[in-house]
């Protein structure tokens, strides 16, 4: 019993290193734009910043994939496997929001109805909030996505969801048949 709790808490705190550092690079991403002119290298940094989201994604797709694989696999309970799910959604939405900071940065009306001249703390929380309303398909509308960069994040993270939750759902029913 206590090697299975054991294994648990090794699985999900393998899962959590490899996010962490995913979300650490795109920390980092962030703060190496700070040394970067944003209106001579808009193009490059839209470039890099598009790439780098879209091999963000994969790798979380394909890391969640693999580890919701071994935890159904290794019977683990369901509230652990809803415990991943939380967290796979947790770390999607701040690794989206990253990205819609930085776009932000680039390009200061990325976005209809964030007010850019408050903190980086309130603008984080708004476009949290944005990435969470985008990544359910609630979609309130005070917060609008501007701009073909900015859209294209947008379209990658709502496409991000739907694989997300669909598999989670799939992993569940087959799991319930088992």
């Amino acid at each position: 019993m206590i090697s299975k709790i054991q294994n648990n808490l090794l699985t999900l705190s393998n899962l959590m290193k490899e996010f962490f550092l995913l979300i650490f690079f795109s920390v980092m991403v962030f703060v190496g734009m700070s040394y970067i002119d944003h209106k001579e290298n808009q193009s490059i940094l839209v470039t890099f910043l598009i790439s780098f989201s879209i091999l963000k994604v994969y790798i979380l797709i394909s890391k969640t994939l693999k580890k919701m694989e071994k935890l159904t696999m290794n019977n683990h309970k369901m509230n652990h496997v809803l415990l991943f799910s939380i967290i796979i959604i947790f770390f999607i939405n701040i690794s989206f929001t990253l990205d819609y900071l930085c776009v932000s940065e680039i390009y200061a009306d990325s976005f209809t109805g964030l007010n850019h001249d408050q903190s980086l703390f309130l603008r984080f929380f708004d476009l949290l909030y944005f990435s969470i309303v985008t990544f359910t398909t609630v979609g309130y509308g005070d917060i609008i996505p501007f701009g073909k960069t900015v859209k294209l994040l947008t379209i990658l993270e709502m496409t991000t969801a739907f694989i997300t939750i669909v598999f989670i759902i799939s992993r569940y029913t087959r799991n319930g048949k088992e």
